[in-house]
């Protein structure tokens, strides 16, 4: 946690160092520091200190710049040093004592600012000395330190933040009310007190969060946006209140607000400084808005540094691509954290079916049979696998998968899927199970021409033609409604089909004539109802008629061999 007061201390003892040549790299540093420019100033300040190893003043921003952009553990470095050259200013006190708590060197923290106390008794070490405390379960002591501090400092405003703190992390049971009251009144008495706007939007935070009335919640959550707004406010450049304001928009799933809130935090704190949950926060929103390019820097900045988020962050990643549609990226990404914890049963279909739309269908069979065992209940999924399996050939498979998916699923598409489960049947010359299947579609969608047809199929199949063409001039009737749909209109012609093949056995022109040219009006480029056409004026004798429609078929297949055959057979 950022302790601003330490800062304001910091900056004020800044002004007093020792001027270098205006080039030099920590005169350099400092004016980064002064515009709060933590990023550039890091490497300025290194080089200074190589060359001033044991310079107090170089030691100091050193030590500044690295708490700012949470590097603990060499700010740590630069702060021991800085305290063993010289112990007795308060403010290098306080800069060690706050890279040790960062460390959890709590007990070490309170030992040096004790002493500090002792020889300044100065406000700002106090309210340190109080949060170590704390930290170290010394509740009465801190207690001590707090109460102590406000008597002797009634009318400033860090004296009521010191005792805010207090009850903020007063043990096992804060008392957030009595800590809100308290920095409430350091914004009366100092409304420029960053640290005490700052302690109170955290309020806030904790209020709203324990809050089971959520209109009152909310009411919280906005004021705790509003604290860390003043802070933005009165310093335009503090990283913190953006990082706080972009963790409250992405968890109320304000993604936008989010984004443009932790990208300003980031600006302030390049990848690879500050807090690691500001990328994991970043990233997931962009994640959330399908920005996957933007998303995948801050996702793996965050696996890099937080263990408990690695696996997430690739699968956040492998799933923005696939609805993103950049399947082959998708595949490969799941493709690393296949079989792992972090995967959900429906990423395992995700994963089939990026596979299967970047060409790899022989092992996307592999991972769907690991996705239906998983979640059958993906309804959509469980629907597109079958029919994968049944273009493979996979008639039985196929066959098991739509049959877990009419025992998981009751919706529109299961007279579809018993049509499916006839075809696999028929493709295996199973006719009677495909009958008794069809029959089952027909059933659930009495008004379907496509199911109609292939009922008549197996009719035909089984020997029974009058109802095999009972069916097809139903179904041809559906084609011929003004009501009728393209998928109607195919259906009808290709039953008129079937009907042609019948009548052509017992030369019934006549009837084949007028289906086909009643099916052109449906198909006016149907082939096959051309060539009929052709074949019944040929058989009526209409042989100028046979030679055009013939001639009419060559257009429209110039292959078509019997449409040569028959057309050279007419005088």
């Amino acid at each position: 946690m950022k302790r601003t007061t330490l800062f304001l201390v910091v900056t004020f003892a800044l002004c007093g160092m020792t001027v270098l040549h205006a080039q030099s790299p920590f005169e350099r540093a400092k004016a980064y520091v002064n515009e709060k420019d933590f990023a550039a100033a890091r490497d300025l300040i290194r080089q200074a200190v190589e060359k001033a190893p044991s310079d107090v003043n170089v030691l100091a921003v050193a030590t500044q710049v690295y708490l700012e952009l949470d590097i603990h553990d060499t700010a740590l470095v630069y702060a021991t040093r800085l305290y063993e050259e010289d112990k007795n200013v308060p403010a290098y006190a306080r800069m060690y004592a706050v890279a040790l708590m960062e460390m959890g060197k709590n007990l070490e923290a309170a030992d040096a600012l004790r002493k500090s106390i002792r020889k300044n008794d100065e406000l700002a070490s106090s309210n340190l000395l109080v949060d170590a405390l704390i930290a170290l379960d010394s509740i009465q002591a801190a207690e001590l330190v707090a109460t102590t501090a406000k008597n002797k400092h009634e009318n400033d405003a860090l004296a009521y933040v010191t005792l805010g703190n207090l009850y903020f992390k007063y043990g096992k049971q804060p008392v957030y009310d009595l800590a809100r009251q308290n920095y409430q009144t350091a914004v009366r008495l100092d409304s420029t007190l960053l640290d005490a706007h700052i302690k109170l939007a955290q309020c806030y935070w904790k209020l709203a969060n324990r809050e089971s009335d959520q209109d009152l919640a909310n009411e919280l959550f906005k004021r705790c946006l509003l604290e860390w707004g003043t802070v933005s406010r009165l310093d335009p450049k503090n990283a913190q209140s953006f990082f706080e304001q972009g963790k409250i928009y992405y968890l109320s799933a304000r993604y936008a607000d989010a984004t443009k809130t932790l990208v300003k935090y980031r600006e302030l704190r390049p990848v690879g400084t500050g807090n690691p949950l500001a990328s994991w926060y970043l990233g997931n929103s962009y994640y959330e808005q399908r920005q996957c390019d933007s998303a995948q820097r801050h996702l793996e900045d965050a696996a890099a540094q937080i263990d408990s988020v690695r696996g997430k962050a690739s699968l956040q990643m492998a799933r923005c691509n696939f609805f993103a549609k950049n399947f082959k990226r998708s595949a490969d990404l799941y493709k690393t954290i296949a079989g792992s914890n972090s995967m959900e049963p429906l990423d395992v279909w995700y994963y089939g079916a990026a596979l299967v739309v970047s060409g790899d269908t022989a092992t996307a069979i592999t991972v769907m049979n690991d996705a239906a065992a998983k979640d059958p209940k993906q309804c959509g999924f469980m629907f597109r696998y079958g029919l994968l399996l049944m273009g493979k050939g996979k008639t039985k498979a196929s066959t098991d998968i739509f049959r877990q998916r009419l025992a998981n699923c009751k919706d529109s598409n299961d007279a579809r899927i018993h049509a499916f489960i006839g075809n696999n049947f028929f493709a295996d010359s199973l006719v009677d199970s495909a009958l008794a299947e069809y029959q089952l579609a027909l059933q659930l969608a009495p008004n379907n021409g496509y199911f109609m047809t292939r009922v008549a199929e197996t009719y035909s199949i089984k020997g029974d033609d009058a109802k095999a063409r009972e069916l097809y001039l139903q179904a041809i009737t559906i084609g011929q409604a003004p009501t009728a749909t393209a998928d109607d209109k195919r259906t009808a012609t290709a039953a008129m089909m079937k009907l042609n093949a019948q009548d052509l056995k017992t030369k019934k022109w006549a009837d084949i004539k007028e289906r086909c040219q009643k099916g052109l009006e449906l198909d006016p480029k149907s082939v096959g109802l051309t060539l009929y056409l052709a074949i019944s004026h040929q058989g009526l004798g209409e042989m100028d008629s046979a030679k055009k429609t013939y001639k009419k078929v060559l257009e429209l297949d110039p292959s078509n061999a019997t449409a040569k055959e028959n057309l050279k057979a007419i005088p």
